[in-house]
């Protein structure tokens, strides 16, 4: 049985919207395709049906390696489209090792293809929900060691400020050193920290007593959905003090209660301690991982 791999064209997008949901992808791919950061896309195709795609593409903000994505309708495993598509990315030239894709562990198939071809897991991450009102209770506070403070009351303080994101920076470089970020300024780490979706009176930090330094900080962010809130840039200026993060959590989901919103979503990378205290320690619901391979 003859599949035809060819470049991707514009006139097959409704058939890779139908691909995309059929893989629980992310839409925004859909944009990648005509995005300048696209490498390449190349199409599959058995009968003049598009039954796989292959897409790669460059982040300016971790630009040391060459995503890819590979989509392919699970009724025609048997065709084995996913060795065919790969092989075909890795005899191109154009290609910055190394190479770094993502894939749901259910995607039992997919999986077994990028391990078999040499690729190996550099991570996990979970994304799951929390429903607000499961969390009975409430978390310690130690007022005797540390001040805690949103961030709405910090952001004026610049000192504060600097000091928070050179945390924040050192944290999640240390979270990526398998796939590096560029480097950058002060300045821009402070635009990206304080961005348009943070919520400033959600988002908590714990000071020392003096109110000088910054022990730990969770920040929150505005969900696509109404009644959801979403977990976002944590840590603490000592590993030590891991186990401040979930205080801090507390404090959040009693601002979404109050806000009336019903879950809280988080993304909690195996790489990143923080994270993975926040996750053990509150009950999320069970959902699969994001499997991201390198090779």
């Amino acid at each position: 049985m003859q599949i035809i791999i060819k470049k991707y064209e514009r006139i097959d997008e409704e058939q890779f919207a139908q691909l995309l949901h059929l893989c629980f992808e992310e839409e925004y791919l859909l944009s990648v395709v005509y995005s300048s950061k696209l490498k390449f896309a190349y199409s599959a195709f058995f009968k003049n049906k598009l039954i796989g795609i292959v897409i790669a593409w460059t982040s300016s903000f971790h630009p040391y390696c060459t995503y890819f994505r590979i989509l392919s309708n699970p009724l025609y495993k048997r065709l084995s489209i996913e060795e065919k598509l790969l092989s075909n990315i890795e005899k191109l030239e154009t290609i910055n090792f190394p190479l770094q894709t993502s894939v749901w562990e259910t995607s039992t198939n997919l999986r077994k293809v990028y391990e078999k071809n040499g690729f190996i897991e550099i991570r996990r991450t979970y994304m799951p929900k929390l429903k607000v009102t499961d969390v009975k209770g409430d978390s310690p506070h130690n007022s005797e060691k540390h001040v805690m403070k949103t961030l709405e009351e910090v952001i004026s303080n610049e000192v504060l400020v600097e000091k928070l994101t050179l945390v924040v920076k050192r944290n999640y470089e240390k979270t990526h050193v398998v796939n590096p970020v560029v480097e950058k300024g002060l300045e821009e780490w402070k635009e990206m920290i304080l961005a348009d979706d943070v919520v400033p009176n959600g988002s908590y930090i714990y000071l020392d007593i003096d109110e000088e330094d910054i022990i730990a900080y969770s920040f929150l962010h505005e969900s696509d959905r109404e009644d959801a809130l979403e977990l976002g840039w944590c840590g603490t200026s000592e590993s030590q003090n891991k186990e401040l993060i979930p205080q801090l959590t507390f404090q959040q989901i009693k601002y979404a209660i109050k806000h009336d919103i019903q879950f809280i979503v988080g993304e909690f990378d195996t790489t990143d301690k923080y994270a993975m205290e926040v996750l053990s320690t509150l009950p999320f619901a069970p959902c699969p991982t994001w499997i991201t391979y390198q090779k």
